[in-house]
């Protein structure tokens, strides 16, 4: 073979190995080895990344308090709360190096209520102060450009106290024993026995007082306030019972000795008589109801929640991504259940500065030591913060 043909030769192998590989440069694809690299996702950075944020969670409540066997259904809308807040405080933080990280989150909410009325209670004033604390570590198990997935596993720490005060009408108290005394008087005259006056003066109680103080448990508060004022009643309802039981003779004994007088003389002494007996029994149960209803009640609630969950984010863009997570967790430890599920819509407002819009659920349910809690509370969330 002479030089031309060799020249010739190697002169079209070259030329059908640019026409082979040309468009695949000028697509500006990668060789084998560079797309191998292109998938394999960047390992997380090795040095310290921190993050601060105020969520501001306006959830609505509902559900089931209870104390002592009493159980009260309630309903607390963002709306309401809203404007019975007196306090709110709401941060979270995280701290990461590589593929582990610190996790904090806490809110606080302080909120009051009061219901005025004309009976024999003046005011009824509520107070209720809730924290929730989560503490977790997680692990990043995925990373790449378009988002992450971590393993979450924490506690979550939940304190409730609830505060109720009574404030008695004493005016309202004098007049309800005066006449509930009067009455009972007046329709025994003509059937004296001890057992009667007992039980018209029961049944003047039941209307005047018991019945009064149970009608207070329909005027329900705005506030998910457990019911530990719920005995009162049957306590009020005991003691007057008592104060009744033991007077009853004495003041069926000066009825029958004033309808018994035969002349002015006697009847005015008997008079006399009847009305300081109902005089003394008006004024020892005013006395019963003054200090029984003068009176406040708290509870103090609080229980550690083990969970376990998950965290991720998918970025939609450079700006915009989504993100969600979800625990759940008790295990009978502080709970017998709670589970958690959020999801946001975000931006990367700048390389630091991040602002999120989403819902966040929380159920828990607790019943233990004969208080029952099993509330849900739900609603937006829109949370803002840096990382650096």
């Amino acid at each position: 073979m002479t030089n031309k043909h060799v020249l010739a030769a190697a002169t079209a192998l070259t030329l059908t190995f640019v026409q082979i590989t040309a468009p695949a440069v000028c697509a500006g694809e990668r060789s084998p080895v560079d797309s191998k690299k292109a998938v394999i996702p960047p390992e997380p950075v090795d040095h310290w990344q921190f993050m601060l944020a105020m969520p501001g969670w306006l959830a609505a409540t509902s559900g089931t308090i209870g104390v002592d066997g009493i159980n009260s259904h309630v309903y607390l809308g963002a709306d309401t709360l809203i404007r019975h807040l007196d306090m709110i405080a709401s941060f979270s933080a995280e701290a990461r190096k590589g593929r582990f990280g610190i996790y904090g989150d806490l809110l606080y909410v302080s909120a009051s209520d009061g219901i005025g009325t004309n009976g024999l209670i003046e005011k009824v004033d509520f107070r209720l102060d809730q924290y929730l604390i989560d503490m977790e570590l997680n692990y990043r198990v995925l990373e790449g450009p378009s988002g992450f997935l971590d393993l979450r596993a924490g506690v979550r720490y939940t304190n409730l106290y609830n505060k109720l005060t009574i404030s008695p009408n004493d005016e309202a108290i004098d007049r309800a024993s005066a006449s509930l005394v009067e009455e009972a008087g007046r329709l025994v005259r003509q059937r004296l026995s001890a057992l009667d006056l007992a039980g018209r003066l029961r049944g003047a109680l039941k209307q005047r007082v018991t019945d009064k103080l149970e009608g207070l448990r329909g005027e329900r508060p705005a506030l998910p306030i457990a019911p530990i004022g719920g005995g009162r009643p049957g306590r009020v309802d005991e003691l007057i019972r008592a104060i009744i039981d033991r007077r009853a003779e004495s003041f069926a004994a000066a009825l029958r000795a004033e309808a018994a007088a035969a002349t002015a003389q006697l009847r005015t002494a008997a008079q006399q008589r009847v009305n300081a007996v109902k005089n003394r029994i008006s004024k020892e149960i005013a006395s019963t109801l003054k200090r029984e209803l003068d009176n406040s009640f708290s509870l103090a609630e609080d229980w550690w929640d083990p969970y376990v969950g998950l965290r991720g984010r998918y970025n939609i863009n450079k700006a915009w991504y989504l993100t969600a997570k979800g625990d759940i967790g008790g295990f009978g430890v502080g709970s017998d259940l709670t589970w958690q599920l959020s999801g946001a819509l975000g931006v990367q407002v700048t390389r630091s500065l991040f602002v999120e819009a989403g819902y966040r659920y929380l159920y828990t349910d607790y019943n233990k030591d004969n208080f029952v809690y099993e509330v849900t509370q739900s609603g937006v969330e829109i949370t803002a913060g840096i990382t650096f």
